[in-house]
């Protein structure tokens, strides 16, 4: 592997020997809060379709010629573009990566718009798309994290084509990772290839303005009336530790005990099986660069909305309170473990890995740190976690008929 690092822009290129396709991925960190919300996804969805050189016809036929794939997303932290190409097709890949981020002309803005609004108003037919929302939008209020898609909803018609090249030039001079991993022979080579042909990277103005959100200072309930759901959602949150805490790697064990490992985690098997509250129930860790949020959700009869909040606490309350066995804990591990391997094993899987741990400061060497992490969780530590962040503060969101939101 071989890397280079100046002026706020990083590269890394892995050799994955005899391997046919390769990937280049390049991360933006989002260190800015955009003027409206939707702002960073429209610039996401804008950014490879078409370019100064290149209409957004001629790309799309070109990428298409050549079995090129090209694509861009925006999460609350980061900025991505990214292209998937045979070996052979190297040199072209990267200039159309390069032509992209360096030349995109955001010509169908108000085009674009019309159907991102267009998307999300289907999108919230869904109640658990709803409850979501609500959730994220109060946790969050005032902060760029709280940016939802009900809000980009009320904002979007204000921004503009300039607006989005405007806050692109700001990422633009942002952190910057670029990773390439393929069947790269000479990684040396490589590397000089892409500090040549993305040198217009290599310019960096940190002037990051994202402000702290307010902590849950107390208990909160939101409630959304849907007298035609014949189920209630119920997410239920707290802010724990994000991937910097010490306490990271417990956190991800103990939701995985607790709720995202399907049919084997706690609330599935007591909620769901044992008690038959649920139609869905899981839990989940989301970490962002300022935040971490763990939470539960449940899909019940509108009945038992009080018999589920009920359960979540008494989940928590027994794993505070006992140890979880030993088979539980390394089943927990074996499945955090078993998850990182399986969503390793392309070239595209690994560059995407190494370049976010790298956007977040976490180095080359994160996978194995993070391996390390999770193997020396105890089964104390799990206690310990749920003790310290689940019987604190929360945000409840649910939505129900009316009459069964009165508790």
């Amino acid at each position: 592997m071989k890397t280079y690092k100046q002026d706020g822009f990083e590269i890394i290129v892995k050799n994955n020997p005899k391997t046919p396709r390769a990937c280049i991925s390049c991360y933006f960190s989002i260190d800015n809060a955009a003027k409206y919300a939707g702002v960073n996804s429209l610039i996401a969805r804008l950014l490879v379709r078409g370019t100064n050189k290149r209409t957004a016809e001629e790309l799309t036929l070109e990428l298409q010629n050549n079995g090129i794939e090209l694509s861009s997303e925006a999460r609350q932290d980061y900025l991505k573009a990214e292209t998937v190409f045979l070996n052979q097709d190297f040199d072209l890949a990267k200039e159309i990566l390069h032509d992209v981020l360096e030349n995109s002309t955001f010509l169908e803005t108000s085009k674009e718009i019309f159907k991102l609004k267009g998307e999300i108003t289907a999108n919230l037919d869904s109640s658990v798309a709803k409850v979501s929302d609500k959730f994220t939008r109060t946790l969050f209020e005032g902060h760029p994290y709280g940016n939802t898609v009900t809000k980009t909803l009320e904002e979007a018609d204000f921004i503009t084509a300039d607006i989005l090249k405007d806050f692109y030039k700001i990422i633009l001079k942002s952190k910057k990772v670029l990773v390439a991993v393929g069947s790269f022979e000479d990684e040396e080579k490589v590397l000089n290839i892409l500090k040549n042909e993305f040198l217009f990277l290599q310019n960096h103005e940190p002037k990051g303005d994202i402000k702290d959100f307010k902590v849950i200072e107390e208990d909160k309930t939101v409630k959304i009336i849907k007298n035609s759901a014949n189920q209630a959602h119920i997410l239920q949150g707290w802010l724990v530790g994000t991937a910097d805490s010490e306490d990271y790697a417990k956190l991800v064990v103990m939701n995985n005990l607790l709720g995202s490992s399907g049919l084997s985690s706690r609330l599935f098997y007591e909620l769901r099986d044992k008690q038959g509250l649920a139609y869905t129930v899981r839990s989940s860790y989301e970490v962002l660069r300022h935040a971490g949020i763990l939470s539960f959700y449940i899909g019940t009869s509108p009945k038992n909305i009080n018999k589920s909040l009920d359960g979540f606490k008494t989940e928590i309350i027994k794993l505070r309170d006992n140890l979880p066995t030993e088979e539980e804990l390394q089943g927990a591990k074996e499945n955090v473990l078993g998850r990182l391997a399986y969503f390793s094993q392309t070239n595209e899987q690994q560059a995407n890995m190494m370049a976010r741990d790298l956007i977040f400061n976490r180095g080359t060497d994160y996978r194995e740190k993070y391996v390390q992490m999770i193997n020396s969780v105890t089964r104390k530590d799990l206690s310990d976690m749920a003790g310290k962040y689940l019987t604190g503060k929360s945000l409840i969101a649910v939505i129900a008929p009316e009459e069964y939101l009165d508790f």
